[in-house]
Order: structure tokens, then sequence, then C-alpha cells
């Protein structure tokens, strides 16, 4: 239930619960006082029931025994009868008083209506300190003489009840609206101030730096969904900063690898050129060995730099890509034909059997071009025998087209599998091999960004496979 829903209810509940509770409080004592669910306002709209009864057998009376009416006895018969306790009866004769079922102490005639006002009176009149309603009838005595029956009803119970009553439902009415007041706004603050308190015990442990927790909303009002949010909140502000973390360490790894890859070339390129400083290079033909030696140090420490650049573009997602739509039987078999002339005479063959496969790939040939160049660089520079045989295939495999470069080397250890993609890494703990160690990195960052993906595969000294994936172009989303 939503905060405006509960402010709603709550404020509605603030106005009817002390209305139904009163009048729960009214009836208890209207019980309580009366005996019953009597209440003596309906005279202001008539007389009760039982005395216009009680009139009506009067009337009968007076015209058929008149004698009767001056008879207290029969009077106070009738008026037990009708069951009202606070219930009279005058008769009068004339100008004089005949007959009362009560012994009014201070009543005179004059107290009387006048003979012609029949009917009822609701204001009545006050006989010993005491209010009636009055209900009258007016008729004539055998004799002619004008006769009046009055039908009394004392209001002294209500105003009893009333005084006793109304200070009673004051106090009531009061209490209950202190009461509910209290109880609904504990309730209602309760219910907000437990996820604030929630989310005030989560910021403190944020500001100590812990984020290893989490909290989890109890309800699905607005302050639940705040408390949600709050902890994808957290989530996504720990997830940054392992990011940030993970980034710190790659940094300093790469510092360090970088500050190792090239101190070896730099020294080597520092101990000839004093060499040749010193006259050690007293003949042109360790001349030209030593500039040879110096040339191609900075060319490795140049190509370094190179890939290190690539790969921190590719890193940070800001090298671009030009996708076409390419043939891929075509494309592997231009490229081979391209540069199995040069590998073969660094010893390397090269062997594709062009395939049946003649669909179409999304994909930037240079970067391609670059992933093959790497994966074959790697396998000629750990190459252990005379010949390096490098097999280049593809499979088609539903909506992939996969590529795989098989050599013939001394392959990788089953734990080195799932780590030679990572940037500066070299089976060759010691890096005795030479290389940057980033050609493999590179090449898994391009296959990425192409929806790819690149693994390796190998039985020890059986060789090495790389594999990786296309998406054919009907299926590539890429621009």
């Amino acid at each position: 239930m939503s905060i405006r829903k509960r402010l709603f209810l709550s404020n509605a509940a603030m106005i009817l619960m002390p209305i139904i509770i009163i009048i729960l409080i009214f009836f208890l004592i209207n019980v309580i006082v009366n005996g019953g669910f009597k209440f003596d306002g309906n005279r202001w709209h008539g007389p009760e029931p039982a005395n216009t009864a009680l009139m009506n057998d009067l009337t009968l009376t007076a015209s058929m025994k008149q004698d009767k009416l001056l008879n207290r006895h029969y009077l106070l018969k009738l008026l037990k009868e009708s069951g009202d306790e606070n219930t009279d009866i005058i008769v009068r004769k004339g100008t004089g008083l005949t007959q009362a079922t009560n012994h009014f102490q201070n009543m005179t005639v004059d107290d009387l209506p006048k003979f012609g006002n029949e009917g009822y009176n609701p204001a009545g009149i006050r006989l010993d300190n005491d209010h009636y309603s009055v209900q009258q009838h007016d008729f004539y005595f055998n004799d002619g003489i004008e006769g009046s029956i009055f039908v009394l009803n004392s209001s002294e119970s209500f105003v009893k009840f009333a005084r006793t009553f109304f200070p009673i439902l004051f106090i009531s009415l009061l209490l209950i609206l202190v009461l509910t007041n209290v109880l609904l706004s504990y309730f209602m603050s309760r219910n907000i101030l437990r996820p604030v308190n929630q989310l005030s015990a989560a910021a403190a442990k944020i500001k100590t730096g812990n984020l290893d927790f989490s909290i989890k909303p109890k309800r699905k009002d607005e302050l639940g969904k705040l408390v949600q949010s709050f902890d994808d909140m957290r989530s996504q502000l720990r997830e940054s900063l392992e990011l940030r973390d993970k980034y710190e360490n790659n940094r300093k790894e790469l510092i360090a690898n970088i500050s190792h890859d090239l101190k070896t070339p730099i020294t080597s390129i520092l101990g000839y050129v004093e060499g040749i400083q010193d006259g050690v290079a007293n003949t042109p033909a360790k001349q030209e060995r030593y500039l040879n030696t110096i040339h191609g140090k900075a060319t490795y420490m140049n190509r370094l730099i190179e890939e290190l650049a690539l790969y921190s573009k590719l890193d940070v997602k800001k090298l671009p890509f030009h996708f076409d739509t390419v043939n891929i039987n075509a494309f592997v078999k231009d490229y081979i034909e391209e540069i199995e002339g040069e590998l073969a005479e660094k010893g390397v063959r090269l062997t594709y059997d062009p395939s049946n496969i003649q669909a179409n790939v999304l994909l930037d040939r240079d970067k391609v071009i670059r992933v093959m160049e790497n994966i074959i660089y790697n396998s000629v520079k750990y190459m252990d025998k005379d010949t390096c045989i490098i097999n280049v295939s593809l499979l088609e495999k539903g909506n992939f087209i996969e590529m795989v470069l098989t050599d013939n080397g001394p392959g990788v250890s089953k734990e080195s599998l799932s780590t030679i993609f990572t940037r500066f890494y070299q089976t060759d703990p010691a890096r005795n091999k030479g290389g940057s160690g980033l050609g493999l990195a590179i090449a898994g960052q391009i296959i990425e960004a192409h929806g790819g993906e690149i693994w390796a595969e190998n039985q020890l000294n059986e060789g090495l496979s790389i594999h990786f994936t296309f998406r054919k172009a009907e299926d590539s989303h890429y621009e």
C-alpha cells in the first residue's frame, strides 16, 4: 500500500474512529442510565406511543363513562397499564382540579393550559420544578361543565441523563481523539521511520567503506522502492569500486611489465652504443653488427609500444572498427596466397584446404588480419621443430563461422589454456622467447569486438589450436 493511501486512511480513521466509539459509548451509557435504549427526545416530535394509547383510553372513557375519570384508582390502573413511570394524569372539571395520579404540591389550576388548547404541547408546563410535556383532550361533562384530560410526561429523566451523559461524552471524546491520534501517529511514524532507519544504518556503513552487505525492502510502497533503489546504488557502487581496483591493479601490472620488457632492449642498446663510443667496435664488420643489433632492439621497442597503444585503445573501446560484409572463404584464401611466400622464407608452411563454406560474415578486414598475424607469430615464436606447419580451417556452426589455426608446436599446459589471452602472459616464465605478451590479448579483444568468442585447445606436445568465431552477416548487428 502506498504512503499516500496510508496517510489518507490514517486521517480517515482519525475522523471515523472517534465518531464510531462515541456512538457506542452513547448507547452504552444510555443502557446504564435508562436500563435500555430509551431517549426522550422524541417528545419534541409527538407523544410517545404509550401516551397516545393512554389518551385514547381516557378519551373513550370521557365519551362513555365520565364518572370513572373522577376515580383516582381507575386513573392509576390505566397509568400502570401504560407502563410509563414518567407519565401522570390530571382531570380538570370546570375551574377546579378533580383528580390527579400524582400529588403535585405547588400546582394550581392556572398552571394548566386553558380549555380549548386541545392537542400535544411539547413545550409543556413546569410543576414542582419539573418539566412536563402535555397532551390535552377537552370535553363536556354530562352536566354541561367543561372538562379537560391532561396526560403529562416528565422530561426530568432526560435532563438527568443529559447532565450525567454529556460530561462523560465530552471527556470520552477528548480521550478518544488523543488516544486515536497517538496510536495512529505511532503506527504511521513506525512504518515510515523503520525503512528510514534502515537507510540511515546502511549509509553509515557505506560512509566507513563497507559495501559488503545488502538491504532488502520489506514493503512495496514508495519507501520500499527507495530502499531497493538505495541497495541497487550500493551494489553498483561496489561494482564500480571493484572495477576501479581492477583497473588500478592492471595499471600497476602494466607499468611493471612495460618496465621489464623495455629495460632489456634499452640496456642492450646502451651497451652497444657505449661499445661503439669506446672503440670496442673497431672494425667495419663489428660496427655494422652493433648497429644492426641496435636497430633490431629499437624495432622491437617500437613494435611493443605500438601493440601497447593498440591494446589500450581496444581495452577502453576507443579503437574504431570498419565492418564489411565479406565472403569468409575468399577472405582466408586471399590472405594465405598473399603471405605464404613470405612465411615460407622463414620456414613456415601455411596450409588451407579451400572450404565449401560460402557464408558471408561482417568483419573489419585489417583487424582480423591482425588477429591471424598475431596467432601465426605466436606459433612461430614457440615452435620447437625445424619446420613450422600451421593449418587454417573453417567450420560452420549454426549462426556462426568458426576459424581454427592449428600448429605443430609444443602446445601449452592445461593451466595456461585459459590465460594465454591475458595481456603480457607468456608461457615461457623466463621470457626468453621475446615478444610483448600482447599478441593473443589483442586478438582476443578484436574477436570480442566482433561479437565472437576465442579460445585455445591442445594436447601437450601435439600442437596448439586457436579457435575463434564470427556471426554470419544476416545475424550480425554491427555497423
